[in-house]
């Protein structure tokens, strides 16, 4: 597998403006909620959302991606770099989505 990186700020601009679950008042938060409609409306495209917490703001964006995500019948992949000690770990995580994604596929 292959794949190419895009981060949220290089795409978001792409998406109109929507409602959201939660209050949008952060720039980041906003980018990341745009990105992730930008890729429910491209069969070709999925996020990974990297967090630092799982509590706090993360808390809250990770429940609203996902949301955003699910709605549009995509998968929602979370990694925590701030526990990251070992890269493999994280290269399990991304084959596990790889392979998810191809699971589907093959159902469609």
């Amino acid at each position: 597998h292959g794949a190419c990186v895009i981060t949220e700020d290089s795409i978001s601009n792409l998406v109109q403006k929507f409602d959201t679950s939660v209050l949008n008042q952060w720039s980041y938060h906003s980018r990341l909620y745009a990105a992730a409609k930008y890729c429910v409306n491209h069969a070709d495209m999925d996020l990974i959302q990297l967090v630092s917490f799982g509590c706090g703001l993360d808390a809250v964006t990770s429940d609203e991606t996902k949301e955003i995500l699910q709605e549009g019948n995509k998968l929602y992949t979370q990694l925590k770099i701030d526990e990251i000690t070992n890269l493999g770990a994280v290269n399990i995580r991304i084959r596990s989505l790889f392979a998810a994604l191809d699971e589907r596929k093959e159902q469609a």
